[in-house]
């Protein structure tokens, strides 16, 4: 993987974002790893899957160090759909959940407005639009900026990330399920016919060339639940990989569903067992985003 120094002294940041334009810009040091020379400008959009490689973090949980390097226990991960992103951080080893957060966003040209809906480190960041501009250079991205509200409202950032997947608009028609999908109704566990979420609950599901990332979680900004991790895909069947999920029993276990897409409606049905969901009913309907 690649090695990058960092190379900061003062530099707060959240895992959400770009950086924020204008007289507030602040400007910090993190040494750029080599790159592609020849620019692809088609590669410059944030679409895609993406890895931290440096970082100085403002949220971090018990034992974590503040500053990121992609040689540290952690993965850290961004990912883009046409209007929405996630972001999440999860143990190298245990795969453990350490955080999650995520909206929509709007990019134009080098700068991109996030608007969160949930941020399991600092949900009081719900209530304000954070403002990033971004540079690329071949693989990479860098994002830097200040953090408006908030626990750390008013720190400086600055990220490196590297594109691990191409920008969804390059995947074939092949990848149906690729892009985001808006929980619609669920019948899970022992609910026998499909229902909407309760009021003040959002769900939704994500798919990238490689990954799965399922959310569910509260108006205010807190998570109800959440799964991620790896799938494979057949004309009937579609099996999930579990990389981090908050029952630990059933990291690294595959399950298989059946699926369909009917007038942009993915619809999901199987069963989930774990040490925390034993036979767990799985029958979901998403519209696409």
């Amino acid at each position: 993987m690649l090695k990058i120094s960092l190379s900061v002294t003062v530099l707060a940041i959240i895992l959400i974002g770009c950086n924020s334009s204008g007289d507030d810009q602040a400007t910090v040091g993190l040494s750029q790893p080599n790159s592609q020379n020849n620019q692809d400008q088609s590669q410059n959009t944030l679409e895609g899957t993406w890895q931290l490689m440096a970082a100085k973090l403002a949220h971090t949980g018990e034992g974590e160090s503040d500053e990121f390097t992609n040689e540290s226990d952690v993965v850290a991960l961004k990912i883009f759909t046409r209007n929405r992103f996630v972001v999440i951080r999860y143990h190298k080893e245990t795969n453990t959940l350490l955080g999650t957060g995520g909206g929509t966003y709007i990019q134009l040209g080098d700068q991109f407005t996030e608007y969160i809906d949930y941020h399991s480190w600092d949900s009081t960041l719900v209530n304000y639009p954070q403002t990033f501009t971004c540079s690329f250079e071949g693989d990479l991205f860098t994002q830097t900026g200040v953090i408006k509200g908030g626990a750390t409202d008013g720190e400086a950032l600055e990220e490196v990330y590297q594109r691990m997947e191409e920008p969804f608009s390059n995947v074939s028609s092949s990848g149906l399920l690729v892009g985001s999908w808006k929980l619609d109704k669920w019948a899970n566990g022992d609910i026998d016919q499909p229902v909407p979420l309760p009021n003040g609950q959002y769900g939704f599901k994500l798919f990238t060339p490689s990954y799965f990332y399922a959310i569910r979680y509260r108006e205010t900004g807190g998570i109800v639940s959440f799964s991620f991790g790896t799938y494979e895909v057949t004309p009937d069947y579609l099996t999930e990989t579990i990389i981090s999920l908050d029952d630990l029993s059933a990291v690294g276990n595959s399950y298989t569903y059946s699926w369909s897409v009917e007038d942009d409606v993915f619809k999901m049905t199987g069963f989930l067992d774990s040490d925390q969901y034993m036979d767990y009913k799985i029958e979901e309907y998403y519209a696409r985003e």
